[in-house]
């Protein structure tokens, strides 16, 4: 049932950039999230890595329901980047 699970991956990813970003938050890695390139890399290494994998899945049970799935995680990772964007924007215009 493992065997050859991308949900599980996926999952698996996400659970190691929630630490990855936990972790660099410790130790005060001088790095603003809400801001440009570490922000797009948080939001969309996961749905880039889906999009490889569906690309490479071969012939799998979970070929159908994990390509729809990669489609919804896209577009929530697109309106997250967008939301958490306007929201690094407007808490920049607070500061001054």
């Amino acid at each position: 049932m493992m065997k050859n699970n991308p949900f599980l991956t996926v999952f698996l990813l996400v659970c190691i950039e929630v630490l990855l970003i936990k972790y660099l938050d410790y130790i005060d890695f001088r790095m603003r999230m809400g801001e440009g390139l570490p922000l797009a890399i948080a939001c969309f290494s996961i749905p880039g890595i889906s999009l490889f994998l569906t690309l490479f899945i071969g012939e799998s049970k979970y070929k159908k329901g994990f390509k729809y799935f990669t489609f919804f995680i896209i577009g929530i990772s697109i309106l997250a980047f967008i939301a958490l964007s306007y929201l690094a924007a407007l808490g920049r215009a607070y500061q001054h």
